[in-house]
């Protein structure tokens, strides 16, 4: 009897395939098991969603094999992956990849290689006007071959198959397909140990007193096998200062086995793991940590949002909820934004769960990310620490889910698909598995806090740092006050109050973090005369000048160019150099306090391994007086001798054109003011503004996010944004604008739901109109959540919509993505 396997493929098109199961597979194969099908020409990795005993198709191909020995995605994550799929308008192929560690898919590659002389490839440029094809050969002249999915991205929607037929006709090129191994696989180390021959003492005793009157370094060799009974070859060679020729003769002899062991990648450096800290909880922990037991002992589906001040000892909650789920034999998942995944976050639960813990991160290598995920997958380890991508940890019976700083902006996937926000695929995930669900803030979204006050959630508080440690002393400083207080004095960037508290601490020995949250040297550079202002070729947005190398740098296509030392325009030579960024502040800290130890923490210092580590670990150590970075400094960070926090510029996120922007302001202001006074020690912040009036700064000076909530929320309420509207963003973009408009407003024809449900913006262009070479449209729903309180009937109007639109005559080479629930409207 044939059977039939329903398989999501990882490809942008919202259906499943059917495949027959060969004989040899029909005993094994089940939901969850990764296969090998072929797709048209190619062949490629899919996921049996499903196995049924008959169809009614005739035309059905077969699967070619089995990718593991078993199912890599478990029945709870494949409901998941239905809602993730349902909820984000995401294809289901493509959700169940991103819960996969990257690397471990197969798929076959059209490869694109040039078979003619540099001379030919010359000559046929010259012949023809076709720059499509001359784009192409240039390209395969610099590396010779190219897959076509690389080929795809750089030229989208440019008639490539086209040219690409017309260069194989010309015989320049030829196509080439084949199906790469793995990128991700377990890593194999040779390893030594004795053979049977001398693993018994009294005949080891023998042989190496034999060896030690004949050949004393294979005898030396011996022993240190002897008392470890195995090792690895490398670490064998480096302890005895040998050769492999040495071991070889030693495996010849008889005496010694070689053979492959698998080894564990670890991102985070082996060291010694230090005892827990003895830690007395406050009433206010207690009380907290009383009702999650509470929840845990039910047995059911609970969500917590756990609203602590900065320094109130939320991550202890943590611990010992986490304590409680281990005891009862199930698993928990701790999310933490990237930012905050610093050794000293990781080192504080690994000191409570040594063994238990696994840290996936998207700094990690393939290697060691898929190393993670299969511990985890085989039970191995209990708690799984990362950002949003590890609440697809591959976990059962699981327990508890943490979101910390669940306000983090970070927890939504912006770039790839699915669009999904893990805060709220951690509560979805949460009521599948009956747990409870824990939610973390000093600064609670809007939305979140809304959904304590009407009972979604329960509300724990943590008012209190602990040991009655008080929070730090806010200062608002008015920058044009400043200016006319100080008159030819240079306080642009630093004011005069900040500087002069700066001096203090440093004649105090105390060290000082300093936030500006913007990279490079200057944000634009202008001519004097002209008014002309350097942008980038490929995106509608201004450079920045970077003070190293004297570069113009994008910073969202990647593209740089030398600083001109003359206008391109009128060729005028004084060229000003407008915004502050890190660089030009941390020049500034140099000329004012050339005595100070200053380290810069921001993307461009950050970039390579470990980088940022190294900082924290350095300035932890007191090698460092200043820490001046974006925000990278505001989170998670705990220093007992930081006793000042500055803030260059508090409008750099306050002046965006988005309905959140005062909120998150309010909340990297509150973020980074913690980081100060955290021990015995007072803590002193200063924020410098240009807009001292804004509500935002006042509640941050006094750290009163209830007032800034009250506040906030009757404006939200007015305009039906969240959390009493949902927000839908609908993004057009491709090379010819044109189309990208036309293509927009196709769509936006095809969008029919009824007036009352909410209203329509757009479409029009995108304020950032264009980004690598690609315009932008959009097109913004605003659903009124009383009308549609799940999102149900805006989904369906969207899905008919993009139906519509993919049955008509679609418009090549533009785009669309949908974004259900954006954070930023930019």
């Amino acid at each position: 009897m044939n059977k039939f396997a329903e398989i999501a493929l990882p490809i942008p098109v919202f259906q499943n395939y059917t495949y027959i199961v060969p004989e040899p597979f029909q005993h094994v194969i089940c939901p969850g098991f990764r296969v090998l099908v072929p797709l048209g020409k190619r062949k490629m990795t899919g996921y049996v969603i499903e196995v049924k005993n008959e169809c009614t198709r005739t035309d059905l191909k077969d699967i070619h094999d089995l990718v593991d020995p078993e199912p890599v995605v478990s029945e709870e994550l494949i409901k998941l992956a239905h809602w993730i799929s349902d909820y984000y308008l995401c294809p289901l192929g493509e959700v169940i990849k991103a819960m996969l560690p990257g690397g471990i898919n197969l798929e076959s590659k059209t490869y694109l290689q040039l078979i003619k002389p540099e001379t030919e490839v010359r000559l046929y440029i010259n012949a023809r006007r076709a720059p499509r094809q001359e784009k192409i050969l240039l390209l395969l002249l610099k590396q010779n071959r190219i897959s076509m999915s690389q080929l795809r991205k750089k030229f989208y929607g440019s008639n490539l198959s086209t040219a690409v037929m017309q260069l194989k006709k010309a015989g320049l090129v030829q196509l080439e397909v084949s199906v790469p191994s793995a990128l991700a696989k377990p890593k194999l180390e040779t390893y030594i140990k004795l053979s049977p021959l001398t693993i018994n003492k009294i005949s080891f005793e023998t042989i190496h007193q034999q060896l030690t009157n004949s050949a004393l370094v294979q005898a030396n060799a011996l022993r240190v096998l002897f008392e470890k009974g195995e090792t690895s070859l490398k670490q064998l060679l480096k302890e005895t200062g040998t050769s492999s020729s040495t071991i070889n003769t030693l495996v010849k002899k008889g005496y010694v086995e070689k053979f492959r062991k698998e080894v564990f990648r670890s991102y985070f450096k082996n060291g010694s793991i230090k005892s827990p800290k003895k830690v007395i909880l406050n009433e206010y922990q207690t009380r907290a940590i009383y009702h999650i037991d509470q929840a845990i002992e039910s047995g059911n589906y609970k969500t917590f949002l756990l609203h602590g001040v900065t320094g109130s000892g939320k991550t202890q909650v943590y611990i010992e909820s986490i304590k409680k789920i281990l005891a009862t034999k199930k698993t928990a998942i701790v999310l933490v934004p990237e930012i905050s995944l610093t050794p000293q976050t990781v080192s504080r639960f690994t000191s409570n769960f040594p063994g238990q813990v696994a840290v996936l991160h998207s700094r990690m290598s393939p290697g060691e990310r898929y190393d993670s995920w299969r511990k985890l997958k085989q039970g191995k380890f209990k708690i799984a620490i990362g950002p949003r991508s590890a609440i697809f940890a591959p976990m059962d019976n699981i327990g508890l889910i943490v979101v910390d700083e669940e306000h983090e902006a970070s927890y939504k996937q912006y770039d790839n698909q699915p669009l999904y926000h893990a805060r709220d695929v951690a509560v979805y995930r949460g009521t599948l598995n009956e747990s409870v669900v824990v939610l973390g803030s000093a600064t609670p979204s809007l939305e979140s806090y809304h959904n304590s006050k009407v009972q979604k959630y329960h509300l724990l508080e943590l008012p209190t740092r602990i040991d009655e440690i008080p929070m730090p002393e806010v200062s608002i400083i008015d920058m044009l006050k400043q200016r006319k207080r100080y008159p030819g004095q240079d306080v642009s960037i630093l004011s005069k109050d900040l500087q002069l508290k700066i001096k203090e601490k440093l004649e105090l020995g105390q060290q000082i973090i300093l936030l500006q949250n913007r990279r490079g040297f200057s944000t634009h550079i202008k001519c004097k005369d002209c008014g002309f202002i350097e942008k980038c070729e490929h995106c509608e947005i201004t450079l920045t000048y970077h003070a190293k190398g004297s570069l113009l740098k994008c910073h969202y296509c990647g593209f740089t160019k030398r600083a001109p030392d003359k206008c391109p325009e009128c060729s005028g030579s004084e060229i000003l150099f407008r915004g502050i960024g890190t660089q030009k502040v941390e020049k500034n800290l140099y000329q004012l306090f050339p005595e100070a130890r200053v380290v810069r923490m921001d993307l461009d210092t950050t970039s390579r391994k470990w980088a940022h580590h190294t900082i924290l670990n350095d300035f932890g150590a007191g090698k460092y007086d200043i820490l001046l970075g974006t925000q990278m400094v505001a989170k998670g960070l705990d220093f007992q001798n930081v006793t000042l926090v500055g803030v260059i510029s508090a409008d750099t996120s306050l002046l965006l054109p988005d309905f959140r922007s005062t909120e998150r302001t309010f909340q990297l202001l509150t973020q980074v003011a913690g980081r100060a006074g955290r021990k015995n020690l007072l803590g002193e912040v200063y924020i410098q503004t240009y807009s001292s009036d804004n509500p935002g700064l006042k509640f941050a000076k006094q750290h009163d996010f209830k007032s800034f909530f009250f506040d906030e929320i009757p404006m939200r309420k007015d305009l039906t944004y969240p959390p009493f509207g949902r927000l839908v963003y609908i993004l057009f973009k491709g090379e010819e604008e044109k189309k990208v408009e036309k293509a927009a407003n196709l769509f936006s024809s095809n969008i029919q739901f009824p007036n009352e449900l909410g209203n329509i913006f757009g479409p029009e262009a995108s304020p950032l109109s264009k980004i690598k070479d690609k315009h932008r449209y959009q097109i913004i729903l605003k659903i009124d959540k009383s009308k549609d309180p799940a999102g149900n009937i805006v989904r369906y109007y969207l899905k008919e919509a993009l139906s519509k639109y993919k049955s008509g005559k679609q418009i090549r080479g533009v785009k669309i993505t949908i974004d259900i629930d954006p954070i930023s409207l930019l």
